[in-house]
């Protein structure tokens, strides 16, 4: 039975096996680059989230800062200043 559709129709399948091959390896567009672009805009969209966090982040601090007892915490915290005559002891 199956011989008899394959003599019947071998050239469509023949014709049906060439476009696959030629979709999904030898195409401009082809299978696989999609599916390695895919990925690499999915890694860039992560990043994208990442930068847009941080940037939300660093904008509650800037906005922050302009209180003069948060500007002196966050001096101290970040950047070790201290006042005149005072010792800082860091305990790691």
């Amino acid at each position: 039975m199956w011989k008899t559709i394959f003599r019947k129709y071998r050239f469509f399948f023949l014709a049906l096996i060439l476009f696959l091959v030629l979709v999904t390896f030898l195409d401009k567009n082809n299978l696989l680059s999609s599916w390695q672009l895919r990925g690499e805009i999915k890694e860039l969209e992560e990043q994208r989230e990442f930068y847009l966090q941080k940037i939300a982040e660093d904008s509650l601090i800037l906005e922050n800062l302009k209180d003069p007892r948060f500007l002196e915490q966050y001096a101290r915290e970040q950047f070790y200043m201290k006042r005149p005559g005072e010792e800082i002891y860091l305990v790691p």
